[in-house]
Formats: C-alpha cells, sequence, structure tokens
C-alpha cells in the first residue's frame, strides 16, 4: 500500500533508497547541525504551551534552514554519478516532478526540494496552527486551535515524535512523522485511500481494459465528475445525477467501453461518501453498467483534480494516447470545462497542465487528451497530491 508518507512527498522517499544518498546526507556536518538545533527549538517550544502558534512554529522550515538542505544537496549532488542516479532515474523518470522537467539535474533537485519544504510547513500551518488552506470549507483544521486542549493535543503529539527518532534519521525525518501525523490527528488520510489504485475497485476493469479492441470505440473512455452535494443527505448531488445518465446513454450507444467516475470524499466537509464509489454503485444499480466496465478515481477534490487524476489514471492504467477520452459533463458546467479560466486555475493550483480539453461534437461534452505532466505531485495539496 501507498503510504501517505511516500506519495506526498516522494523526493524524501527516493533520497532514502537510491543508493550513497542517505549516508552522504547523514555524514554532512551542515545537516548534523541543522538537525541538532531544529531539535533543540522543538523541544523549548513545550516551555510556550498553551500556545499552539508556538508549538507549530518550532517545527516550520525557516528560510536558512532551506537553505542549509539546498545546500547540503547540491554539494552530494556534484560527486561523480550522484545526480545522475536519483534526478535521471528516479526523479525524471518517475514524472511526479514533471513541472521542473526543464531544469538542469541539480536545479531540478533543488527546486523539489523546496516544494517538499513548502509542503512540510503547509501541514504544519493548516493541521498544527489552524490557517486556512486554499479551500478551508472541505479541507481544513478539525479543531479549535484557541480551546487550551488543542495546545495540550499538539505538545503530546510533538513529544511523541521526538521519542520516536532513530539513530539513522535524516534531517527531514522528525519533521516528515510530524507533519503526517498532523494528517493523522485531523483524520485527513484521504490520499491513502484506495491504494494501490490499479487494484481493488479497479481490478475487474483493468482486465477488461487488457482485452479492449479500441478500433471498435470512437473514445476510449467518458470521464464523469463528482458534483460535491452540500447536504448530508445527497451522495452525489443534483449535477452528478444528470451527469451519470448522460454517460449512461453515450455508454449504451458504444461511445466507448469504459466509464471512469471521478470525485473524492469532499461535500459536505469530512463526509463518509466518496464521490466515484457513489457514482459507480449507482450507475451499476440504475443503469445496468457492468461493474468491470467502470474504473474509479476516488481523490479528487476539485475540477482541477479530477483533470489531472483522470490523466493520471488513464496513462497508468494504459489506455490507448492516440486517442481523445471524453469528459462527460451537463448543460451548466461545460462552459466550464471548457473555458480557459479552468486551464489557468488547474495550470496554478497544480503546477502542470494534465492534459488537452478541446471542443467535441458531442453534446455537453469535451475531449481530453492526457499528459504524463500529469504525474506532477503537488506536497502542499496533501489530501490529494
Amino acid at each position: 500500500m501507498d503510504s501517505l508518507e511516500t506519495l506526498t512527498f516522494p523526493l524524501l522517499a527516493m533520497i532514502r533508497c537510491v543508493p550513497g544518498w542517505a549516508p552522504a546526507l547523514r555524514a554532512d556536518p551542515a545537516l548534523q547541525a541543522l538537525a541538532a538545533a531544529r531539535a533543540q527549538r522543538v523541544a523549548a517550544a513545550s516551555a510556550c504551551t498553551p500556545r499552539p502558534d508556538c508549538l507549530a512554529e518550532a517545527w516550520a522550515w525557516t528560510p536558512a534552514d532551506i537553505a542549509t538542505v539546498t545546500a547540503a544537496l547540491r554539494t552530494v549532488a556534484a560527486r561523480p554519478g550522484m545526480a545522475d542516479v536519483l534526478v535521471r532515474t528516479h526523479m525524471r523518470a518517475s514524472g511526479r516532478f514533471a513541472r521542473h522537467a526543464a531544469l538542469a539535474n541539480a536545479e531540478l533537485l533543488a527546486a523539489a526540494w523546496a516544494d517538499t519544504a513548502a509542503g512540510l510547513n503547509h501541514l504544519v500551518a493548516v493541521y498544527g496552527a489552524g490557517e486556512p488552506p486554499r479551500y478551508p470549507a472541505i479541507d481544513a483544521i478539525i479543531f479549535d486551535v484557541k480551546r487550551p486542549e488543542f495546545a495540550a493535543v499538539l505538545d503530546a503529539h510533538a513529544r511523541v515524535t521526538e521519542a520516536a527518532a532513530r539513530p539513522d534519521d535524516l534531517v527531514f525525518d522528525p519533521s516528515l512523522r510530524f507533519g503526517i501525523g498532523l494528517l493523522r490527528l485531523n483524520e485527513r488520510t484521504d490520499a491513502a485511500a484506495f491504494r494501490p489504485l490499479l487494484a481493488g475497485e479497479n481490478t475487474a476493469a483493468l482486465a477488461q481494459v487488457r482485452r479492449t479492441r479500441w478500433s471498435d470505440y470512437r473514445y476510449p473512455a467518458l470521464l464523469v465528475f463528482g458534483h460535491g452535494p452540500e447536504t448530508a443527505q445527497s451522495r452525489t448531488g443534483v449535477l452528478g445525477h444528470i451527469r451519470m445518465a448522460r454517460a449512461a446513454d453515450l455508454f449504451a450507444r458504444r461511445l466507448a467501453p469504459f466509464i471512469i467516475v471521478s470525485g473524492g470524499n469532499v461535500h459536505p466537509n469530512r463526509t463518509p461518501f466518496n464521490e466515484a464509489i457513489e457514482m459507480k454503485r449507482l450507475l451499476i444499480a440504475q443503469y445496468a453498467i457492468p461493474a468491470d466496465r467502470i474504473l474509479i478515481e476516488p481523490h479528487a477534490r476539485h475540477t482541477t483534480t479530477n483533470l489531472r487524476n483522470s490523466a493520471r489514471l488513464l496513462l497508468a492504467a494504459r489506455f490507448p494516447t492516440n486517442q481523445p477520452s471524453l469528459i462527460v459533463t451537463d448543460p451548466s458546467t461545460a462552459p466550464y470545462i471548457g473555458c480557459k479560466v479552468l486551464q489557468e486555475r488547474t495550470r496554478a493550483e497544480t503546477g502542470v497542465l494534465p492534459g488537452v480539453v478541446a471542443p467535441a461534437s458531442t453534446p455537453f461534452a469535451f475531449e481530453f487528451r492526457p499528459d504524463r505532466a500529469a504525474f506532477h505531485v503537488d506536497p502542499s495539496d496533501p489530501l490529494d497530491p
């Protein structure tokens, strides 16, 4: 199963597993001094209870901290073969740093670390200090940070994190444990649910993907994005039902052999219902779509990540890339799907354009060609990186 740590902070996982990198960083005197200074900062912060902002701030990466790590990464990368094996063989090949693909190896590594540090700081700021995230209505901290009880919880979490220190820790590890622990305290482990994605709910459909004769169909897949309801009674929202009806009709007309439903646990805040799971259930029960013709993408929280995550699934499941898939929407949402505003917002919020959206001759639908840039990971969006 993919862990929250690996999903959200792939750079740190790669540094730990690529031969030579972890020992080199562990032996770096500047990083040893930084690790000791950060540990002292955290220990001293306990005295500031009951101020959770003070406790959280001690775990943040300062500009000086970030610069120290950047310098150490550059030093190791300058050694013969070190940058090549980490950056070329692992980072570039994974696609998870696609936004920086045009940079030289050392610069790509520095940019990836800057993203990682920003993501770690985001965890502390939002889920430790209660600062509003990009979408506070659905992603915010679940605690009242003004209550003294929260400071006690945060202090206890910090002490347990300190106690988990190991002799082979890298300078990042305590911060990583603290940040991922904050997600768990806030019951915000959405990103790790339904993993691995190419298994479980998608196993039967993937078997069909491998057997499909694509030339029999105009499109490989119909993409249906969730419409998060704001009421606890609804599991898919009104527009979700309209989009499913449209997709079921196009499926019956054999426009495509598969339907991909995209949407996470989004609306209302902390809902137990997953949009993709609920849409799959309704497509089977109400429209008689075979279960092995539906794939779920159960993590997207916004239209931007509906696009990005659907692109990831299309590429990972090896749908044909010489044919576009079809985004199936509703009359009121169609103008937004097809406009440049969504493209600009997607690039701004995810760091990349995950594919090309183009007009289609089918009403209330758009052709979509995925791009490998979709695999770029955004550590500052920990519920759906």
